[in-house]
């Protein structure tokens, strides 16, 4: 756990060891919510990080449906 200090405008620096971690760029938009009495700042998922493993899954699923109807035809 590490300590960060809150500007005098609300701002507070998110330490870089956690920006490159997560990926962090200038400008990128992060969620925040406030969940039993905890404050929680979130990356904002963009789609095209999700692209990639969502492809993956539906191919395997395809696989697996041809592969059943081929059992159904024999």
């Amino acid at each position: 756990m590490e300590s960060i200090t809150l500007s005098t405008k609300g701002q507070i620096i998110i330490p870089a060891r956690i920006r490159k971690k997560y990926g962090m760029k200038k400008g990128e938009k992060l969620l925040i919510t406030d969940e039993n009495n905890y404050i929680k700042i979130i990356p904002k998922t963009r789609l095209a990080d999700l692209v990639g493993s969502v492809k993956l899954d539906i191919i395997i699923v395809k696989k697996q449906i041809e592969e059943m109807r081929k059992e159904d035809r024999y």
